[in-house]
């Protein structure tokens, strides 16, 4: 008795809510922790365990939950990006964040459907990857009438203009200075900074504290 009292239960829910965990990541490792917290948050420790013992049951709540998921807030977009920019980069790696980007415009559902089959993930990739090559084509002919169609070897600046966009509405002034401070890092690094939020911001706030210290030298 005395054990019940001194917290059987809450440590039972903990490991109930560990198992849950571990077998919601075996079906959707992007949204794992999301979805877990989803499931558990109303259900009681044998609503749990009938969880865990079906496991038609489980996906069917998972997919529900994941589906509620149609509006994600930033943490799970953010999780969702970075599972998406790992396996995109490993199949198309000249152009992961370019296509990690347009790929997260697609629905929760669909996303977390390719991180879970690779072939349709490939099939996906390649698919963005001849949309995109096909609109920065397009783009380039119709500002240099012309002008032959753009290759591989810009890939610095198309970052650089999807940084500047990133910028210009927080740093209107001081967005053409930082993106080009931003871009005397290589390229691979620089995939990295676009694909993950927090990264890109604690870059910024770096290169901008620098601009500013710069600017407080200066007569």
């Amino acid at each position: 008795m005395s054990k019940m009292e001194s917290g059987a239960l809450p440590e039972t829910r903990e490991v109930l809510c560990e198992h849950l965990n571990a077998k919601v990541r075996y079906l959707n490792p992007a949204l794992a922790d999301q979805v877990t917290d989803m499931l558990a948050v109303d259900r009681s420790n044998n609503e749990i365990i009938d969880l865990l013992t079906s496991d038609s049951f489980l996906e069917e709540n998972v997919e529900r939950a994941v589906a509620s998921l149609s509006e994600p807030d930033s943490e799970v977009r953010e999780s969702l990006g970075v599972a998406l920019f790992q396996m995109v980069s490993m199949l198309e790696s000249e152009l992961c964040a370019q296509i990690t980007g347009m790929l997260l415009e697609l629905p929760i559902p669909t996303i977390t459907q390719l991180l879970q089959d690779e072939r349709a993930l490939n099939e996906a990739i390649n698919k963005a990857r001849s949309e995109y090559l096909k609109y920065i084509q397009e783009d380039h002919a119709e500002e240099v009438p012309g002008a032959p169609p753009i290759t591989l070897s810009k890939e610095k600046e198309e970052l650089g203009e999807v940084i500047y966009e990133k910028l210009v509405s927080k740093y209107p002034s001081e967005a053409s200075k930082l993106t080009g401070m931003l871009l005397q890092m290589d390229y691979k690094d620089l995939l990295h900074v676009i694909a993950e939020p927090e990264l890109l911001k604690k870059k910024v706030e770096l290169a901008f504290s620098v601009l500013r210290a710069e600017c407080g030298k200066q007569p």
